[in-house]
């Protein structure tokens, strides 16, 4: 299943009001998630047809942002219940896009995180997954998230949320799942 499809599905199911989608290359993914969700940013720092081809067909529902994505976290202060980050493929840079969507993600928010799981080395390469995939060992050992890394198409995908988003709840001060 390719990765955009997967997103997707998901998004149809939580119906995210806010989604946020940074790197967005022609706008696959974004173009397969806009029906679910009720607000769309994306953030991408080249203009293309296929983007503003989008923006034009979905109006006050898509913003799109042609800046880099620290640039776009300046002025974004809105809760994101859902978000895609596929933009520079540098672990460093990854790492920071992730800290700024998780500062902002609401209780119950999903951040997608693409290229993490490489098929071969030749995907190493910083025109496909770059090296983003270091970044699974260190967000595995967080307390503050859960991660799952799934082995979607050659470059993988995973998902992540808030610990204190998980399904507990407190009845009486025990916890029951």
């Amino acid at each position: 299943m390719h990765h955009s499809d997967f997103i997707a599905i998901v998004a149809s199911i939580i119906k995210p009001n806010i989604y946020v989608e940074l790197g967005l290359y022609q706008g696959e993914t974004l173009s397969k998630v806009i029906p679910h969700v009720n607000k769309c940013f994306g953030v991408d720092m080249k203009i293309n047809q296929e983007l503003q081809n989008l923006e034009q067909h979905h109006g006050n529902k898509l913003t799109i942002n042609y800046c880099k994505t620290d640039d776009f976290f300046l002025d974004f202060m809105g809760k994101i219940d859902m978000a895609f980050i596929d933009a520079d493929h540098c672990a460093e840079s990854a790492l920071k896009d992730f800290e700024n969507v998780l500062s902002l993600l609401s209780d119950n928010g999903i951040i997608f995180m693409h290229d993490t799981d490489p098929i071969n080395n030749n995907y190493i390469d910083p025109g496909f997954c770059g090296d983003s995939y270091k970044l699974v060992p260190l967000l595995e050992k967080r307390d503050d998230v859960n991660i799952i890394t799934l082995p979607l198409t050659e470059a993988g995908l995973s998902i992540i949320m808030k610990k204190n988003s998980t399904r507990t709840f407190l009845r009486n001060g025990i916890g029951f799942y």
